[in-house]
Parts: structure tokens; sequence; C-alpha cells
């Protein structure tokens, strides 16, 4: 297939989409000024291109980047559906499936496939590599959890409460070893017995 500049434009502009929503989880725990899907997305592309190779389970990193790269892509269209939403979206996967689907449609018929192919990996763990990308994924929220709350907000007790987040790490001892520290820390910095505190943003250089 030819590539178009018509074509790869309708592309971008769904990217750049990523780029200005917001994480609906995070705003409506009151951080107004989040990160965007985007944002997001980057950081669950960095954490398995460079975890991937140092977890014992054997994976292939270039398809686990590959997924991490489209486990989003729907939700330009769709936006991002917080976690106490879901129940009313039974038929998420067919929603978000579809949604990539007209993303990537410009790229042509074999760019829909891969795309469809990997995501369905990733969502439904049909794969070792869908299912690592899905603890990343769980694992990047937890840790901008914890920066957040070192930046002052306390609101976001129910991502450490979530037993289906911590579950996903099952397979991965690397993952789960991380997360079991994150929290540890987190239950330290509420207790007072360390101050991880991060409020340099707001002051100014001496």
């Amino acid at each position: 297939m030819k590539l178009k500049n018509e074509e790869l434009d309708k592309v971008l502009r769904d990217f750049f989409t990523l780029k200005k929503i917001r994480r609906t989880g995070w705003q409506l725990r009151g951080i107004k000024e989040c990160e965007s899907i985007a944002d997001h997305c980057f950081g669950v592309v960095f954490l398995t291109h460079f975890l991937a190779p140092l977890v014992e389970a054997k994976l292939d990193r270039e398809k686990a980047v590959s997924i991490a790269i489209v486990h989003e892509i729907g939700e330009t269209r769709i936006g991002d559906i917080p976690f106490v939403a879901l129940k009313y979206f039974q038929n998420k996967e067919e929603i978000e499936t579809q949604a990539i689907e007209d993303v990537v449609s410009p790229l042509g018929i074999e760019a829909i496939k891969e795309s469809i192919k990997l995501f369905r990996e990733f969502e439904y763990g049909l794969t070792i590599e869908g299912r690592f990308v899905k603890a990343i994924d769980k694992l990047e929220m937890l840790a901008t959890a914890a920066e957040y709350e070192k930046t002052g907000f306390s609101s976001l007790k129910d991502f450490w409460e979530n037993k289906t987040t911590f579950k996903a790490f099952d397979e991965f001892p690397e993952l789960k070893s991380y997360a079991k520290f994150l929290l540890e820390n987190r239950n330290k910095r509420i207790e007072g017995r360390i101050n991880d505190t991060n409020f340099s943003f707001n002051k100014k250089v001496q």
C-alpha cells in the first residue's frame, strides 16, 4: 500500500487526540492537571522496552512493545473510561476494537489486522507478552499514583486496594516485587516513617 499524505494526516489527528485527553481516573480524584493518555502510553512503552529483558519469563520484547504501543489506541475515539464505569460498558472490548479499526483504517487492512490482534492479546491475556504489558500497565499506574501522592494528593487509596491490580503481577515476580515496594513505601509515608514527598516544583531556584 502506498502511503498517502491525507491518510497519514487522519491517523496523526487521532494520535494528537491522545495527547489532549486526560486520564479520567485521576481527574475524578481531584487531579485536574493530570497526565494525558499519551503520557501513560509512553510510560507503558518505556517500562515494557526496558523491563522485558530483565524478567525471568521468556518474552518477545519487540512484540511486547508493539502491544504496548497499540493498547490504548481505541481511546482516541471512546475516551478513557474509568474503573467505576466499566460495569456499564459490558461490551467495552468490542467497542474499543471497532475504534481501533476506525483509527488505523487509513493505513490499510494489514495494519488493522495486526493492531486488533495485538490489542486482543493485551485485553484477553492470550499471550505472555499480552499479560506482561497488562501487568506493566498496572505497574505504571501505581508508580504514577505514588508520584501524585508525593506531591500532596491524598484521594488515591482505592488504587492501592484494588485486588485486580495486584493479581496482574502474579505471573511476573519482578514486577510483583516492585509493586510491593511501592505499597510498602506508601504505607510508611502515611505512617510518617519516611518522607519522600516532592514539592520541589514549587521551590524557587536559589
